[in-house]
């Protein structure tokens, strides 16, 4: 093979492995957005759900509980 054919043939590999490269840093950064994007909408739902639990009525009042704190 001539040297003109070779380096087309080096360019041609690097063309594609840089293509098939830049494919695969653009799908992680927008993977990287779109976790990001979940976790503040997961943290939003988490908030509001807290905020809005309903209290539970204990059965018995005379037992301890772990959310209530002891009194002496």
């Amino acid at each position: 093979m001539s040297p003109a054919g070779l380096f087309a043939m080096g360019v041609l590999v690097t063309v594609i492995f840089g293509a098939g490269l830049s494919l695969l840093v653009y799908g992680a950064i927008l993977d990287g957005r779109d976790e990001a994007r979940r976790k503040a909408e997961e943290a939003e739902r988490a908030s509001v759900a807290r905020r809005s639990r309903p209290r539970i009525a204990r059965d018995d009042p005379d037992e301890p509980t772990d959310d209530l704190p002891a009194v002496a």
